[in-house]
């Protein structure tokens, strides 16, 4: 009977041990749920796509404080990074809670205009040595 009531206690340590496990682990799920961690895609869109609809938010011909303050309503961020005159979208927060990653740079001219946008990042791709080798001279 002794035996009994001491492995009982080893049990009981375990589930106290659980018991207070468990609050930890919902809480970090929670954390991880409403932090939204891992939740940025990119946007299923190509760069034309995307700049056609920041272009339906923010027109060319729009002054660069009132295209950033349109943006930032529509749940667009981004930064002014090497230059004042090239915005840099990065991150659209989506009403229904989805978050794009954007490829769009917003370009101003010098009175402060929208009047271009191009893509954000340069498509790097790799080329053979024999293609470049055939694109460069051609006679090989």
């Amino acid at each position: 009977m002794f035996k009994k009531v001491e492995s009982m206690s080893v049990t009981g340590h375990h589930f106290h041990r659980l018991r207070m496990a468990v609050p930890v682990m919902l809480n970090a799920l929670i954390l991880v749920s409403c932090t939204g961690l891992g939740q940025v895609v990119p946007a299923p869109m190509v760069f034309e796509e995307q700049s056609k609809e920041l272009l339906k938010i923010v027109p060319l011909g729009t002054p660069k404080a009132e295209a950033i303050q349109k943006l930032e309503a529509a749940g667009i961020s981004g930064e002014f990074a090497s230059s004042p005159s090239i915005y840099y979208c990065d991150l659209w927060e989506r009403e229904n809670g989805k978050r794009w990653h954007l490829n769009v740079a917003l370009l101003f001219n010098e009175a402060g205009a929208l009047y271009k946008t191009r893509p954000a990042q340069a498509d790097v791709s790799w080329k053979s040595e024999t293609n470049s080798a055939s694109g460069e001279n051609g006679k090989q």
